[in-house]
């Protein structure tokens, strides 16, 4: 009989204590301490749709006999009995809550000696430091049922890599595309069917299964079967011949690309320890900038914190972004934060873990978003730098009021929906009316939008002065803005009046002071 099991976390019967000293299992075993775990509740008999699709794909055909039926842990910061959920099965709103309040995720257990844990999904741990706040727009909720009884949890699936059905570029992929950005329109699929789909037309004459690992053109390749686009940043600086990135580049980039909700491919090298990639799925944002007078400095350039999916390690692992003392590339180096438990477990893998120096990012969006990251990036540099001249030259002619200022700029993309919804609001907060006016002015005055807008806010310091919301449905060299949202009156007038004479093209003015 496959009865429920009830186990304290971190107890001798604990199935990650089970595992032993695998990094991964140490990882998630501090990771879940330091959210309060108590309890483990494990379905000793479950049915995991990505390892059904291995199983098929590779290990059903094993003279090993591998059985298709995996374990489910569930993670409880509170104590959790059998009376508990027995109340909660029954119908009760009150257990069912209690049991929603407490719930910190779930472990899928896989019976792959080599790489047990498979798909997993933990709550973000507590953000302590409000200010700057982190962001992870990529997270997702997750809904899943123990005896009928619903239980949500916010975050994005991690899995261990497993060699036989995918490497580190088709887990960190299989991540990418759980994204909160994608709606039912596009299936997640499972590693086997990852791996599939980078054969499909990019074999390059390799057998499928076992998976030996994907080439960057075996990953686009993926991602178009996947029914989304392709886009790849190259690093813009070389280590030892290879492509490496500028620390003001990359944090930028992976900001942009995890604010619109899209998680980051890096692909990259563990120092001195070969080829490795990760998903980006989440940053804290860096303190405002202060540009120097007449310049314009990037608002996400010094963002000191990423988190990323690493199979090597689990999900949500902090790394520092910092930079070689010579050459200047990017170093991500693992840091984790202080431990908030008590618990005597084996030492943290992560503190020990080589750094990783990125060479590339990929990213899939939908289809019909055709603007590249870097082309609105370089059209957020243009606007902000004629506008902080324009400025700056009318307080030396005496024709503004003030000091001259410098600005800084940041991108994203988003659904239009999402801009006219809860993006104004946050922005426009404590003011209905003007909140009323710019919605309305948004959907009478200007031209029809796209699905898919980029948005180019440009500022001073933490203040919003301008945002310009570009079509994303053209190339490139093609790319137009329908309008410019005006948070400053002098800025927003002086938007208007370059628009007007040619100097500059930032759509139909919408004023929002």
């Amino acid at each position: 009989m496959a009865k429920l099991r009830f186990h304290d976390f971190n107890g001798q019967k604990d199935p990650l204590v089970a595992l032993g000293r695998r990094d991964q299992a140490v990882y998630l075993r501090h990771y879940l301490a330091d959210l309060g775990a108590t309890t483990v509740l494990e379905e000793p008999a479950y049915f995991d749709r990505d390892y059904l699709s291995e199983f098929a794909a590779f290990y059903g055909v094993s003279s090993r006999g591998y059985s298709n039926r995996c374990r489910r842990c569930h993670f409880f910061s509170t104590k959790v009995s059998r009376d508990r959920i027995r109340s909660a099965a029954g119908g009760s709103k009150a257990a069912i809550a209690y049991l929603q309040q407490a719930y910190l995720g779930f472990v899928v257990v896989r019976p792959i000696p080599s790489a047990p844990l498979g798909r997993t999904v933990v709550r973000w741990y507590p953000d302590l430091a409000k200010t700057p706040p982190r962001v992870t727009n990529p997270a997702r909720e997750y809904r899943c049922h123990v005896a009928g009884i619903p239980l949500r949890v916010n975050g994005l699936a991690w899995q261990q890599q497993d060699a036989a059905v995918g490497a580190c570029a088709t887990v960190a992929l299989w991540s990418m595309l759980h994204s909160s950005a994608f709606d039912d329109h596009h299936a997640i699929p499972t590693t086997a069917d990852i791996t599939r789909f980078a054969h499909k037309n990019a074999s390059l004459g390799s057998r499928v299964f076992p998976s030996s690992g994907l080439t960057i053109y075996q990953l686009c390749e993926a991602i178009k079967e996947a029914g989304l686009a392709p886009v790849v940043l190259q690093g813009d600086t070389g280590k030892n011949g290879r492509a490496a990135f500028t620390r003001d580049r990359f944090a930028a980039a992976c900001a942009s690309l995890i604010r619109s909700g899209y998680p980051a491919l890096i692909i990259g090298e563990l120092e001195n320890n070969g080829a490795h990639a990760v998903c980006a799925v989440g940053f804290r944002e860096c303190a405002p900038p202060v540009p120097q007078v007449g310049t314009v400095q990037l608002q996400d350039g010094g963002v000191q914190h990423i988190y990323l999916h690493d199979d090597n390690l689990g999900p949500s692992v902090r790394f520092a972004v910092g930079q070689d003392p010579t050459d200047g590339y990017v170093r991500l180096e693992a840091s984790a934060p202080p431990p908030r438990h008590t618990l005597h477990l084996p030492a943290d893998p992560s503190a020990s873990y080589p750094a990783i120096i990125p060479s590339q990012i990929v990213t899939a969006v939908h289809e019909d978003l055709r603007t590249s990251p870097d082309g609105l990036h370089r059209r957020a540099i243009l606007a902000a730098k004629i506008l902080v001249d324009a400025y700056n030259g009318l307080i030396a002619a005496g024709a503004l009021s003030g000091n001259a200022i410098g600005m800084t700029v940041s991108t994203r993309f988003t659904k239009l929906h999402r801009y006219l919804g809860e993006e104004l609001a946050r922005t426009l907060r404590g003011s209905k009316d003007r909140l009323a006016r710019v919605r309305l002015a948004l959907c009478e005055q200007t031209p029809p939008m796209s699905l898919h807008v980029g948005i180019v806010r440009i500022g001073w310091q933490a203040a919003p002065l301008l945002d310009v919301l570009f079509d994303t449905t053209d190339s490139d060299s093609n790319l137009t803005p329908f309008c410019n949202v005006q948070y400053h009156q002098d800025i927003g007038r002086l938007a208007t009046a370059l628009t007007a004479a040619g100097y500059a093209d930032l759509g139909e003015p919408v004023e929002a002071f």
